[in-house]
């Protein structure tokens, strides 16, 4: 009787994309599992998280989808969607309702804290190893061994997952040259219950943008009474000390232009998020043994608000393969290439509507270059929400994903099922 071969997979990092990979890794046979994060005590960090189709759809293959849907209210038709308006005038540039279509899922923005509660639902917490910060990797013939800081290591394993985040050690070691640039740009994010702006008129009660022509501020009112307010401002680093995540400024430092001041007054204090990103990687996997999800695989700083969905969608697609390998009886680096060859496409298709955003502001600009800035913003927007970026949120395979010239291994493992919704 053969014995098949179990695989030692290690984790790096319980984030949303690392919970993911958990929760599919401990469905397959013949797999034991390591899972390691930096913190202390799990805790998100952020304010509101939006709920597209490709999100829906996730949670509800992880199972977890049912501590979710409690938070959210189906659409009628009438409910706003998201808004764009003009962050100098206040007018309303265009808008968009949420669909009642009842085949649909929810499309909703909640607490960060909620998606991590409901992903820790479907693993054991046990398992997860904290206070475990990652500080170098070696590969051997028997596998690949992980050192912390603590003084401790982990392996050899057959493959390490490095879903360790934008400033991933994992991605550091396997791409050394690959390196992180400070954007410029700084994100102020705060929760606030809403009673606290009660005196301000007419808020939109869907998420709405407000843009000035380098910028823009978020608005959203939450669940439970909350509402969500996210701005950038472009702040030079002269002095290289800027981090990357969640550091608490006063309002004082926070500014913007004077039409929506009555809601940036508001709050006492906000969350500064400097954002950073990198070239698009060319492969997000090395040696063989070695696989990145997530915003270690993709440093696209927060640009399309999706990002726990592309985790989601790596941590799937990476499990699909390694399924495929253990029944065909092929190797590790066998699985990690059909993953690279699905989601490598993904993400530079993702780069380039990045680029195609850049290019809009320099047509107008090269096209109109007497226009006054609160043209310019309404043509910019109008122009961005021509273009054709619905695959980016329902992972739809006739915009892009999949090849139908690809083998058929790689469709089968690409094809990730559609959401439903409970109300269908």
């Amino acid at each position: 009787m053969t014995v098949e071969k179990r695989l030692n997979i290690a984790i790096v990092g319980a984030g949303p994309g690392g919970l993911a990979a958990f929760i599919h890794f401990r469905r397959l046979p013949n797999v034991d599992l390591s899972v390691f994060d930096a913190a202390k005590e799990l805790k998100e960090v952020g304010a509101g998280i939006g709920l597209n189709e490709n999100t829906w759809r996730h949670l509800q293959l992880m199972g977890v989808a049912d501590q979710i849907e409690q938070y959210t209210d189906r659409a009628d038709g009438t409910a706003i969607d998201v808004e764009n308006r003009n962050g100098t005038t206040g007018k309303l540039i265009s808008r968009k309702y949420q669909s009642a279509d009842p085949n649909l899922p929810a499309k909703s923005r909640i607490e960060r804290y909620k998606l991590q509660n409901a992903l820790l639902s479907g693993v054991p917490r046990d398992q997860i190893q904290l206070n475990k910060r990652l500080i170098n990797l070696e590969e051997t013939d028997g596998g690949v061994i992980l050192y912390f800081k603590d003084g401790t290591s982990g392996g050899p394993f057959d493959l390490v997952i490095g879903a360790d985040g934008i400033r991933s050690v994992v991605r550091s070691y396997a791409f050394p040259d690959h390196k992180l640039t400070y954007t410029g740009k700084l994100a102020y994010r705060i929760l606030v219950p809403q009673e606290n702006f009660a005196h301000i008129e007419r808020i939109p009660q869907g998420s709405c943008f407000w843009h000035t022509k380098l910028t823009h501020v978020y608005t959203k009112p939450l669940d439970n009474g909350l509402f969500e307010i996210a701005t950038r401002a472009l702040v030079p680093d002269i002095d290289g000390t800027k981090v990357s995540w969640g550091h608490e400024v006063s309002k004082e430092e926070v500014g913007y232009c004077d039409t929506i001041r009555q809601i940036l007054d508001v709050p006492d204090r906000w969350l500064e998020f400097a954002l950073f990103g990198g070239p698009r990687l060319h492969s997000v996997i090395h040696g063989g043994r070695i696989a990145l999800l997530g915003d270690a695989s993709h440093p696209l700083s927060g640009a399309f608000g999706a990002g726990a969905a592309f985790a989601f969608e790596d941590a799937y697609v990476l499990a699909q393969a390694i399924a495929h390998i253990q029944k065909t009886g092929d190797s590790v680096g066998t699985a990690l290439q059909l993953y690279d060859d699905i989601r490598g496409p993904h993400y530079e298709k993702l780069y380039h509507v990045l680029d195609g955003f850049a290019d809009i502001a320099k047509e107008v600009e090269a096209s109109s270059p007497e226009i006054d800035d609160n043209e310019f913003i309404e043509e910019i927007v109008q122009k961005g929400l021509h273009g054709d970026t619905k695959w980016i949120y329902t992972y739809d395979e006739r915009l892009g994903q999949i090849d139908p010239a690809q083998g058929e291994a790689i469709q089968s493992i690409a094809a990730i099922p559609k959401a439903v919704s409970p109300a269908a």
